[in-house]
C-alpha cells in the first residue's frame, strides 16, 4: 500500500494561504479609509480589478473591555466609548473609553486586525 502525502500538503497549504490572506486585513486592498460616527468606510478592490465603496458599522466587530479596545464580534464600544477617529495615515482608531472605575483612558486599536475585505465588501 502506498500513500502520498501531496494532497494532504497541499490542503494544508491552501488553509494557511487563506487564513493568512484573511489575517493580513482590509487595508492592503482599500483606501481611503474612513470613519464616521460608527461607520467605517473605504473603497476595496474585489480581486478583479474592480472597486466598490464599502462600508461597516464598527460596533459588530469591536468590544470596550475595562477600557481597552478589542476585536470582538457585536462588541458595541460605542456605548462606552466616544472621541474616535482614525489616525492619520494609519489604520489605528483611537478612542477615550470608559475603564468601569470611573476613568475612560485612551485606547488604541488597529482596525486592520478586526476587518477585512472579501471581494470588495468589508467584514468582520
Amino acid at each position: 500500500m502506498h500513500f502520498t502525502l501531496l494532497p494532504i500538503l497541499t490542503s494544508g497549504f491552501l488553509l494557511f494561504a487563506a487564513s493568512s490572506a484573511r489575517a493580513s486585513g482590509f487595508a492592503s486592498t482599500c483606501n481611503d479609509i474612513t470613519l464616521s460616527g460608527t461607520t467605517l468606510s473605504a473603497e476595496c478592490g474585489n480581486g478583479h480589478g474592480e472597486s466598490f465603496q464599502a462600508s461597516i458599522n464598527t460596533n459588530d466587530c469591536i468590544a470596550n473591555y475595562g477600557g481597552t479596545l478589542t476585536c470582538a464580534p457585536n462588541g458595541g464600544y460605542s456605548g462606552s466609548c466616544n472621541t474616535c477617529f482614525i489616525e492619520p495615515g494609519t489604520t489605528n482608531m483611537l478612542c477615550d473609553c470608559e475603564n468601569g472605575s470611573g476613568g475612560s483612558p485612551a485606547s488604541l486599536i488597529d482596525l486592520n486586525s478586526c476587518f477585512t475585505n472579501t471581494f470588495g465588501s468589508l467584514s468582520c
